[in-house]
């Protein structure tokens, strides 16, 4: 399975080294982030991907992309979903994809887990094949910030040249709505709220189910309804009645001979 690194390109201009500088000093460092910033957890977190549908003519694939030291380039460590084709049916549906017929998986499964790891940083991928026949043509990353000229990586290419140093958002995170059969914009779709308010959700939201939709840059539409899964918190195992009862009767014990020891002396 073939994999590609992002990287940043080192030819700043001085214009772009000071927005980047800039934004480095003013954004905080996060022990935990899910959204357009980047993902990161404190702890290793497990984390289900389930496939909800796909829009659009490109035929894509998603990773889950891990950070290389310095944060100046993005490995692809796992393929989650990816396009055998790029629609069911040709264009009905504006292209609509679903799993089993357009979209499989590594193992024929529509929910995929993956294992983040404490502290380490990741971003989401959508590479997509425009029609040229190559799967990793062009890309989207769920971080807004390597929606930018300045990465790259060898046989692809990214049109969005109006995103500057500080990237596009192309991928929204959280509980909004999509409509395939309207034309508004996401905003109107969404009673006004923009994609930007859809940029970040609390492990709170993670835990009950959230949606992340991408817009693959095809069209310059931002629909946000060309790749769209659903991610929810896998919850730690709870311990067996008879281990904490185990555990409480441990620290009992310990507690008991501390306190003799005391009398003792």
């Amino acid at each position: 399975m073939t994999t590609l690194t992002l990287v940043k390109k080192t030819s700043f201009t001085v214009a772009s080294l000071a927005t980047t500088m800039l934004l480095s000093i003013c954004t905080p460092v996060q022990a935990f982030m899910f959204g357009t910033d980047g993902i990161q957890f404190e702890r290793d977190t497990n984390i289900n991907f389930t496939f909800e549908e796909s829009h659009g003519g490109y035929q894509s694939s998603l990773w889950v992309a891990q950070a290389d030291s310095g944060n100046t380039g993005y490995s692809n460590i796992a393929r989650l979903f990816y396009e055998t084709q790029p629609s069911d049916n040709g264009s009905a549906a504006d292209w609509q994809g679903t799993f089993g017929n357009a979209v499989t998986s590594e193992n024929g499964s529509i929910t995929q887990t993956v294992k983040f790891l404490k502290d380490q940083i990741y971003a989401l991928l959508l590479w997509s094949d425009t029609g040229s026949g190559r799967p990793f043509e062009q890309y989207v990353s769920s971080s807004t910030f390597m929606n930018s000229p300045q990465w790259w990586a060898a046989g692809s290419q990214f049109r969005r040249e109006e995103c500057l140093v500080a990237g596009c958002q192309q991928a929204v995170f959280g509980n909004f709505m999509l409509d395939y059969n309207s034309n508004g914009s996401f905003t109107n779709i969404n009673g006004g709220k923009g994609p930007e308010q859809f940029s970040s959700v609390t492990i709170g939201q993670l835990a009950q189910g959230i949606q992340i939709s991408f817009d693959d840059a095809g069209g310059n539409d931002q629909d946000f309804q060309d790749f769209t899964v659903s991610a929810e918190l896998v919850p730690e195992p709870v311990p067996e009645p008879v281990t904490l009862f185990g555990t409480i009767l441990g620290i009992g014990a310990l507690a008991a001979a501390r306190r003799k020891k005391k009398r003792g002396q």
